[in-house]
């Protein structure tokens, strides 16, 4: 259990205080060991907000020393949900994020953001592809369910 409450399940590995990974426990002495650091490294799961069987938010992926980092799944308090790559903690590569109204962004993200091709699903029907930047939409083409293009142009980003 954490400071905040939450609760991870899955594994841990140790760092030093330079943060360097510990693989061997056995060839350090007793008052080097006291000075590791306990880490989520590896798969797991991180549980916040949790009461009875249920939890507000969840992580379920790959942890690289403490943070995000790999495949993974985040589902928000908001019952919004990321799939797919994480670096240090944020969406960075491809991935897909469902907003509770419907829309849906699969595609590239960089530092957090829509940032590269993608597609962009509304709830209405409509869908947007084309290139995205710090989420932004830029020559997109706009079709309706019938897949016909309306008219491409910049649209101010979600998120």
């Amino acid at each position: 259990k954490f400071e905040d409450g939450s609760i991870y399940l899955g594994e841990i590995t140790f760092v030093d205080n330079l943060n360097n990974l510990v693989l061997d426990r056995n060839k350090l002495s007793d008052d080097e060991i006291k000075k590791l650091k306990k880490v989520r490294h590896g798969n797991g799961v991180q549980l916040w907000g949790v009461e009875d069987l249920n939890c507000v938010c969840k992580y379920e992926g790959q942890w690289y020393k403490d943070k995000k980092h790999g495949k993974g799944k985040c589902e928000f308090s908001d019952k919004s949900m990321y799939e797919g790559d994480f670096v240090n903690d944020v969406f960075e590569g491809h991935g897909t994020f469902n907003w509770p109204n419907g829309d849906v962004y699969s595609g590239y993200w960089s530092n957090g953001r829509m940032d590269g091709d993608g597609e962009f699903k509304h709830n209405d029907g409509h869908i947007l592809t084309g290139t995205f930047k710090n989420n932004y939409y830029f020559d997109v083409f706009i079709f309706n369910l019938e897949r016909k293009v309306y008219q491409s142009f910049p649209i101010a980003g979600r998120g």
